[in-house]
């Protein structure tokens, strides 16, 4: 293994994102939009993290190999070989344009894939329920379809711990049951 000397290249705030600290902080940033009850489940169940998590993976999988973000900071070779960047835009100095090469991440790919939902919001929204107490249905359709919560989190105010699942996870699950579009039952009796 071929041991290299590393320098900083700047931080996010500089190379980046000049009125942000972190890539957290755009994640944070890009979630404030939304229902204040929603954040504090986002952040309690762990999917704020796993959505932080992976927003650093596409960050760092959009540098080259020897470029990584480190905390906030973007930490890479002091002298690169000679093509190194190629295939990676840069600077007029030939140096590493690191803002091209992050800026057609898209946050809301991510989001999707970690997005939460409540046994409320599924009965309501998902299953369309008129009920008093949505819950009561999407809990029975998630125990039918064999899906479990991600977290359980209390929420200040709420009796008891409010069940959280993964929305891309009940959403599949609840497009691919019986009855929804094709009768599957018609297959077997031919």
């Amino acid at each position: 293994m071929r041991y290299r000397t590393t320098t900083s290249y700047g931080t996010w705030c500089n190379q980046v994102a000049p009125y942000s600290t972190s890539p957290d902080d755009d994640v944070t940033g890009y979630i404030s939009g939304g229902d204040n009850d929603w954040q504090q489940l986002l952040d309690a169940s762990g999917a704020l993290e796993q959505i932080r998590s992976e927003y650093r993976d596409a960050i760092n999988a959009a540098l080259p190999d020897s470029v990584n973000l480190c905390g906030d900071e973007f930490i890479g070779p002091h002298q690169p070989d000679d093509g190194e960047w190629d295939g990676y835009p840069t600077e007029e100095d030939g140096g590493l344009d690191i803002k091209a090469c992050v800026e057609g991440i898209d946050l809301e790919p991510i989001l999707r894939r970690n997005d939460i939902v409540t046994l409320a919001d599924i009965g309501r929204f998902n299953l369309g329920s008129k009920a008093k107490n949505p819950s009561s249905a999407a809990s029975q359709a998630m125990r039918r379809l064999g899906i479990k919560p991600i977290a359980r989190v209390q929420i200040d105010g709420e009796g008891q711990p409010i069940a959280v699942y993964n929305a891309a996870e009940v959403d599949k699950a609840l497009a691919a049951r019986p009855g929804r579009g094709t009768r599957t039952d018609l297959k077997d009796s031919k």
